[in-house]
């Protein structure tokens, strides 16, 4: 067997394919994290086409690194046996998950000052008018579906042979909670733990699609949150 034929050797490939790929997303990240304290854009970033464009090519990259790996569907939490329990289970949990954020994020600010929490992200992305919460809600879907293939499907799935769980659920919360500073300390606390969250949710369902339904959750709860919280929202 040639080195090009063994399966070890791909997955390997897919392992440090996947180590560059989470490299270059949190240097772009602190990139636009320095670019965003210095300039507010005018425009809902979460509707710009270039944007929706490249996390549709970053999606794309993840599949490819996963199916690269030769590791199997099921492996890599891509299978669904159980459609419905899987998405009531996702939205179950997102629920719970968004309000407790609610509550935790008043609580922070109340006690500790507005500086923790930076609202000026969710702020932006809200709509303007009604017409636009349907795109919104379109325009969720590529960036939850790029954050849950690279740290569930990638990191758990090629890595967690390889690194202690413990560890690599720590390790990957500690860059998905960086990966958020443009939501302030409390933001980075917060989706830090999420993370750990879905990686264990991950890990006992074996699907994908479970942790997918809850971090769309999340975010589309936190979205109609805010849009009713506006004014205090303003008071940050």
């Amino acid at each position: 067997m040639t080195l090009l034929n063994s399966p070890q050797f791909w997955l390997n490939v897919a392992r440090l394919a996947t180590l560059i790929f989470t490299a270059f997303i949190a240097f772009m990240t602190y990139q636009s994290y320095q670019l965003l304290t210095r300039y507010k854009p005018n425009f809902n970033v979460l509707l710009s086409l270039p944007e929706s464009i490249a996390r549709i090519v970053m999606v794309l990259i993840c599949l490819f690194i996963a199916w690269m790996s030769g590791l199997s569907r099921a492996e890599l939490g891509l299978t669904v046996d159980h459609l419905w329990w899987s998405i009531a289970v996702g939205l179950g949990v997102g629920i719970v998950i968004q309000l407790t954020i609610n509550i935790v994020t008043v609580q922070a600010v109340n006690r500790y000052g507005s500086h923790i929490y930076l609202p000026w992200l969710v702020r932006n992305i809200l709509p303007s008018h009604r017409s636009q919460w349907i795109w919104l809600a379109l325009a969720f879907i590529p960036p939850v579906a790029m954050e849950e293939l690279l740290f569930r499907t990638l990191w758990v799935g090629l890595f967690q042979d390889v690194i202690p769980l413990a560890i690599l659920i720590s390790a990957t919360s500690l860059v998905f909670g960086l990966m958020h500073g443009p939501q302030g300390k409390l933001g980075m606390i917060v989706t830090g733990t999420i993370n750990a969250i879905f990686c264990l949710l991950f890990v006992w369902s074996g699907e994908l699609l479970v942790t997918l339904v809850a971090h769309y959750t999340v975010n589309m709860l936190q979205l109609i949150t805010a849009h009713f919280q506006r004014d205090w929202l303003d008071t940050l």
